[in-house]
């Protein structure tokens, strides 16, 4: 059983983009939540909405042919828990809709039948090109 500690936290973000950039979407039914919730707002401020299903067709889409390996750069800035919610701040590159684009994602978990589930994403995105 996951504990509800930061340190349970990180290990499932961890899996998370493992899982994410393999596309082992047997791991990833685990960690998303079947109430998933994901807003993304573009460099060009438009707005896409999107829950599990759709989540998971995108990873498959964006990870097909890709070395995994190659995605799992990360920058997390905070890691934080508040009894059974987590909350994880955290800055990825990784090529959606094709070139490699900066994601700065604020991910809200809930510890709910034993484990660390994602439960709503908020995502900003940006060309990797244009970040500091």
């Amino acid at each position: 059983m996951t504990e509800r500690t930061e340190t349970a936290l990180r290990e499932t973000l961890h899996e998370l983009m493992r899982a994410g950039v393999s596309v082992d979407l047997e791991a990833l039914d685990q960690i998303y939540h079947n109430d998933l919730q994901i807003l993304m707002l573009t460099d060009d401020g438009a707005l896409m909405s999107t829950d599990k299903a759709g989540c998971l067709a995108l990873l498959k889409e964006t990870f097909r042919g890709k070395t995994p390996e190659d995605h799992m750069w990360a920058k997390i800035h905070a890691v934080s828990v508040s009894g059974d919610r987590g909350h994880v701040l955290i800055s990825r590159k990784i090529p959606i809709g094709g070139p490699e684009m900066l994601i700065d994602l604020s991910i809200d978990l809930i510890h709910q039948d034993g484990r660390w589930q994602v439960i709503r994403e908020v995502n900003f995105s940006r060309p990797a090109t244009a970040a500091a």
